[in-house]
């Protein structure tokens, strides 16, 4: 009689790691699926189409079409269904609202500045970890496949940018609003960066005040892009623009409140200093500071957005994500008192301090 043998079976791959390891084949799906304008092209179709339709419109394979388009259906932005022998598809109610570019709510500026630039620059992380650097990263990718150029240098491009901030920005403007009442007790005028999203929200609960949006010239020319009607905001005329620097104070309008949103995670400590100093020595006695960005956990075990945001500023930026207690040491060696912060919404929390 044969002996048995014990044959060891490999444990399963438990799910949670497998949808890791594969996560950036569905980013990839959808970056290519709004890259060739397929929930476009279905939402301006008078009644659902086939893959034969889509892939004339592509000049694109039947075949590969085809999987793109079923893979679509699983991952819930396409809908399938079945009319003789032929299956046609239409975009699910997420698609339409958020994958199309005449949706008030498209994120299809963000999603082509992240496949675009995100994507190839990411694959750059394990020299990042080791070096600790970025520009030299930058170079790289700038040489190999001319992204920075079309990102940074065309207009276009920079609306992409733009657009991108504020599509984070509209997300949790009224939750800060609402969290923020606070702030009417010392600001009369208000100073914010970027093309004014929280300045028409700050002029809605606080009417009172007089925002003014500064940065650097490129992004106050697109400001007019993103400027609300009348009817959803009738305060805007409270809102005004000028250009300026926050490296060259002399250029900062003087203000009771400055709010810098997704500022700092941008730059490297020594960078972050100067920013910081430069708005101590603007502010008024009293004078406030509202500072918006992801909150880490004080272990560093959380939120998950936020360390992946940490990391992926090492790479593009060289900038970080920190916790409460590190940008209350940060805010106090700078002179700034009754630091506060806040969690508020996803990708967007808040510190806030004063000027003695």
């Amino acid at each position: 009689m044969s002996e048995t043998k014990n044959f060891q079976v490999p444990s399963p791959m438990p799910e949670k790691l497998h949808k890791v390891i594969e996560g950036f084949f569905l980013s990839k799906a959808l970056f290519a699926a709004c890259e060739f304008g397929i929930f476009d092209k279905l939402r301006s179709a008078s009644s659902p189409q086939s893959a034969d339709d889509i892939t004339k419109a592509l000049s694109s394979d039947l075949d590969a079409t085809t999987r793109l388009m079923d893979t679509l259906v699983a991952m819930e932005l396409l809908e399938k269904s079945k009319q003789g022998d032929q299956w046609l598809y239409s975009n699910s109610e997420m698609a339409t609202k958020f994958l199309t570019k005449d949706s008030p709510d498209s994120y299809l500026d963000m999603i082509s500045m992240r496949n675009k630039t995100t994507y190839p620059i990411f694959g750059n992380l394990e020299s990042a970890v080791l070096e600790g650097t970025t520009q030299e990263l930058l170079t790289k990718v700038a040489t190999k496949n001319d992204l920075l150029r079309e990102i940074w240098s065309v207009r276009r491009g920079l609306h992409q940018i733009v657009g991108k901030i504020q599509d984070f920005c509209s997300n949790s403007v009224e939750k800060l609003c609402k969290l923020l009442l606070f702030t009417r007790k010392i600001a009369t005028n208000a100073l914010t960066p970027a093309v004014g999203t929280l300045a028409y929200a700050f002029c809605q609960y606080y009417p009172e005040m007089k925002i003014t949006v500064c940065d650097l010239e490129p992004a106050v020319s697109l400001a007019h892009h993103f400027r609300p009607s009348v009817e959803a905001c009738p305060n805007q005329a409270n809102v005004s623009f000028a250009v300026g620097d926050f490296f060259k104070p002399e250029t900062i309008p003087k203000a009771d409140l400055y709010v810098l949103s997704h500022v700092l995670h941008d730059w490297s400590e020594d960078k972050v200093d100067l920013i910081l100093s430069n708005v101590y020595k603007c502010l008024p006695s009293g004078g406030g500071l509202l500072i918006c960005e992801q909150i880490l956990d004080e272990d560093k075990s959380g939120p998950l957005h936020a360390l992946i945001y940490s990391i992926y500023m090492l790479v593009l930026t060289g900038g970080k994500e920190r916790s409460a207690s590190e940008y209350k040491h940060l805010l106090e060696k700078h002179g700034f008192v009754d630091v506060q912060a806040k969690k508020v919404y996803f990708s967007k929390d808040v510190i806030f301090c004063r000027k003695m």
